[in-house]
């Protein structure tokens, strides 16, 4: 009956926001205008809104104090998901605030019975190298909540076999990216209203498990690893249209992406693109991150 509920008020909230043109914000330096956003911040955390005058907002347990560029947001002690309404005039967005519970309350490698495993250590000159200072919990309640108007929590769930809760990592620039990108797919002829998923966060304990890089991007929460799936069938579609799905197509999204990624307006989002071929066990993907220097593979 909860989990029901929680997700009728969410659907509504969201309803109501895709109804009114939304604001156009800063958020940590990224410019997002999206009926519905997500932000991901530590318990008491202050964050700085660009968001211009006049931003009023519903009652939440979220604080919101006016500032002369916007509002600055303070999270609550509690971990969690607190949804928040922004209205300037006319425009509206919906902003969902999770709080997360602190690193520091993992016993040995496990987070409330979820294994997480072990981070490897910083790595020297690499800032976004560091070991997340928390975790975002994932319920039953709340894993179908629209973290944008287009993705959604599950998507970005480790799939690493355990019960709720779960935990993960999540970094607004990985959601600014998948919106930006499906706006250009959408542009190249691809009517799709999100990306089929490979992979989104990954626990260390699951990246080991799989043979992966202990400094996978995944493990730190902007990573992603996705393709176009137009017919919905789990596989890379055939989007160059020879009517095969083989490595031309793998490329020709590799090149949407790439140009994306390199756009001037983009440069905060510079990361890596890594281009996979199909085998027997995927039809092929694209992976993506925000690492803060440029890569290619």
């Amino acid at each position: 009956m909860r989990r029901a509920l929680l997700a009728s008020m969410l659907l509504l909230l969201w309803a109501e926001s895709m109804a009114a043109a939304p604001l156009a914000l800063e958020i940590r330096g990224h410019r997002v205008a999206q009926p519905v956003f997500s932000v991901f911040m530590q318990p008491g955390e202050s964050m700085a809104l660009g968001a211009g005058a006049g931003v009023v907002a519903e009652a939440s347990p979220v604080d919101v104090a006016a500032a002369e560029s916007g509002v600055i947001l303070t999270a609550p002690q509690a971990h969690g998901l607190y949804p928040l309404t922004l209205r300037k005039g006319e425009d509206e967005t919906l902003l969902n605030v999770w709080v997360s519970i602190p690193r520091e309350q993992q016993d040995g490698e496990f987070l409330n019975g979820y294994r997480i495993g072990e981070y490897p250590p910083p790595r020297k000159n690499r800032p976004n190298y560091q070991p997340p200072e928390g975790f975002f919990e994932v319920t039953a309640d709340n894993v179908d909540t629209r973290l944008t108007p287009h993705f959604t929590l599950r998507q970005f769930l480790c799939k690493q076999e355990a019960d709720f809760p779960k935990y993960l990592v999540i970094q607004e620039g990985l959601l600014v990216v998948l919106e930006g990108l499906l706006v250009d797919v959408r542009a190249a002829g691809f009517d799709v209203d999100t990306f089929g998923v490979i992979s989104g966060y990954r626990t260390p304990y699951y990246n080991r498990r799989i043979g992966n890089v202990p400094y996978s991007r995944h493990v730190y929460g902007d990573g992603f690893d996705f393709f176009i799936d137009e017919d919905r069938d789990g596989r890379m579609d055939d989007i160059d249209g020879d009517g095969m799905r083989n490595q031309s197509d793998i490329l020709r999204f590799f090149d949407i992406v790439e140009a994306f990624m390199e756009r001037p307006e983009n440069r905060r989002l510079i990361g890596g693109i890594g281009k996979y071929n199909k085998t027997s066990r995927h039809g092929g993907f694209i992976h993506v991150d925000t690492r803060g220097y440029q890569a290619r593979w």
